[in-house]
């Protein structure tokens, strides 16, 4: 281009379309650095490799029980305790999943979401990194937000680790085919591993509330154990006030309530109306301790 010509001016449209794909593509290489960051920890390792060991122990228990041709619970129609489900495991190998996934789902799931999103900002804040987040174009929102999404994502590799593992065991210890629902009809077998898939999904949904909470309670805090141990003691304490009949007019608004009603997806037709009980209920506390977590964040102090 020679000198005498004019170089073309860049219009405010253009640089603002500029502006924003550079803001998106920056956004995503901040969610893949906290999903990288986070899968790789150990700590997050152990967690899963303690869920996916929960249905292996399971499936060897039932194997080992039923070894001699009784039913579980030792009753004709296997109706003995446990979690649901758990009668029709020498029957069909996938009820494995929903047996595991319910197994899991009051304590060891929701521990180990609370573990992830305690240490969310508290542990960033605790090894001297969330200074250097902040400087850096990610603003405090939008950390926030990464932060929970990755948490989020961790809940749905989790529950699917689970749903992986009592799968696998499950054919390998018991029988695959037609299975019956709660209801007492009959559904071919990828009929059953498209209602696993749902409940597995349904399982991760249900922990949207506690991973909120935990994130709430990570801006309160710069110590990464605190956080975490907070959360899961409230996760306990929530668990037995749930169980608690003087208190029947609350449990309905905890956030651990309907957590079982994924039960309801093996029923024909689906009874529809505790999951989206269950669904709205995680979407109220996800929207208020979310924003409680960006109230307190956007207005943290960070001096360490």
């Amino acid at each position: 281009m020679s000198s005498g010509e004019a170089e073309p001016a860049v219009t405010p449209e253009a640089a603002s379309s500029d502006a924003r794909t550079s803001s998106i593509l920056w956004t995503f290489g901040l969610f893949r650095s906290e999903l990288v960051t986070t899968f790789r920890r150990w700590r997050t390792i152990a967690l899963l490799g303690v869920l996916a060991a929960v249905p292996v122990l399971v499936g060897i228990a039932v194997r080992i029980e039923t070894g001699d041709g009784a039913s579980m619970g030792g009753g004709p129609g296997g109706g003995g305790g446990g979690p649901a489900f758990i009668a029709q495991i020498t029957n069909n190998g996938l009820f494995l999943v929903f047996t595991a996934l319910a197994a899991t789902l009051p304590f060891f799931l929701p521990m180990a979401v609370g573990v992830i999103a305690g240490d969310a900002i508290a542990g960033e804040a605790n090894a001297g990194t969330l200074r250097y987040l902040l400087v850096s174009p990610a603003g405090r929102t939008r950390l926030l937000l990464t932060k929970y999404a990755t948490t989020m994502t961790f809940c749905l590799v989790a529950t699917l680790v689970v749903a992986a593992s009592a799968l696998a065991v499950g054919a390998l210890l018991f029988p695959l085919g037609d299975l019956t629902t709660i209801s007492g009809t009959r559904i071919s077998f990828a009929d059953g591993l498209l209602r696993a898939l749902l409940i597995a999904l349904a399982v991760a949904a249900s922990l949207i509330g506690i991973a909120a909470l935990g994130l709430f309670i990570s801006t309160l805090t710069n110590s990464g154990i605190a956080a975490m141990a907070t959360t899961v003691g409230l996760l306990i304490t929530v668990q037995i006030l749930d169980q608690i009949p003087q208190l029947d007019a609350l449990h309905p608004y905890f956030f651990s309530h309907y957590w079982l009603s994924f039960a309801d997806l093996m029923r024909e037709p689906i009874y529809w109306d505790d999951l989206q009980r269950n669904f709205g209920l995680q979407a109220v506390y996800a929207a208020v301790f979310g924003s409680a977590a960006w109230a307190r964040f956007t207005a943290k102090d960070i001096t360490a």
